[in-house]
This record gives structure tokens, C-alpha cells and sequence, in this order.
């Protein structure tokens, strides 16, 4: 039974998230379609690039969360 990829099956394809068999099935029909491999490479790429970024708060958040917990009661923190 043929059924149409979606770009979330892709997503989950490249986190290796699938059972085994639908992992397998996805794989022959990706090697069979061009425009499949395209989308599924793009995906990997995009997963590349997202794993090198580096996320830091704005030290004036930080500066209001701390703020925030020294004010706290002690009986807030119960």
C-alpha cells in the first residue's frame, strides 16, 4: 500500500522516530523519488544548522529572575 510522505513523516524519518518498518518503507520510496530525496537532504541539512546554534538569555532577563527570587516570602516558597 503506497501512501503520500509527509514532511512530518520526513521529520520524523531523519530523528530515526518511525517504527522499523515504516522507517525501511520510507527509505526504498525516498531512494525511488528524486523530489522525495530532495526534501528529505534539505530536512537533514536544516537539522545540521539547527544543531549549531547556541541559544543564551539577555542578562536583563536573568537579572529579573533573580530579582524575582530574592523578593519571593519564604512562605511562597511552600
Amino acid at each position: 500500500m503506497i501512501t503520500a510522505i509527509t514532511q512530518n513523516e520526513l521529520v520524523l524519518l531523519a530523528y530515526n522516530e518511525l517504527p522499523n518498518e515504516r522507517h525501511n518503507q520510507m527509505l526504498k520510496l525516498i531512494e525511488q523519488d528524486a523530489n522525495l530525496c530532495k526534501a528529505y537532504n534539505d530536512i537533514k541539512l536544516q537539522m545540521e544548522v539547527l544543531d549549531t546554534l547556541e541559544f543564551k538569555p539577555h542578562p536583563t532577563s536573568v537579572q529579573i529572575v533573580l530579582e524575582e527570587s530574592c523578593s519571593s516570602s519564604s512562605l511562597e516558597m511552600i
